[in-house]
């Protein structure tokens, strides 16, 4: 396992600390057949972890910025958005069995469509 992977119960457990305080997350979209990875990490910056997932993955497409929960909604402040994001991250989500709605912001809490 990558330092870029989480499983399914640390997923959920983050997700709920995340409905308390905002966390830091990464993501990368898939290229050809991988699948999308979703970084969540209590303590570690949003740029230090986009940059670590960007050098892993070998791929230029990264988002990252600050995560927070509210009921059913999981809303992602994000520094950098990729098309499709919310898309993506909502049916890995489904996958992993954590159904949520994804809400995007950017950095100013401004809602954006993804």
């Amino acid at each position: 396992m990558s330092d870029f992977e989480l499983d399914k119960s640390a997923l959920k457990k983050l997700v709920n600390i995340a409905r308390t305080k905002p966390l830091a997350f990464a993501f990368c979209p898939s290229a050809g057949e991988e699948d999308p990875v979703f970084f969540i990490h209590r303590r570690k910056k949003p740029d230090v972890l986009g940059k670590g997932l960007r050098k892993e993955s070998g791929q230029p497409k990264v988002s990252f910025g600050t995560v927070s929960v509210n009921g059913k909604v999981m809303n992602l402040t994000c520094d950098r958005v990729i098309p499709g994001m919310s898309k993506k991250l909502k049916k890995l989500l489904r996958d992993q069995k954590v159904p949520m709605d994804v809400m995007l912001l950017d950095a100013k809490g401004k809602e954006l469509g993804g």
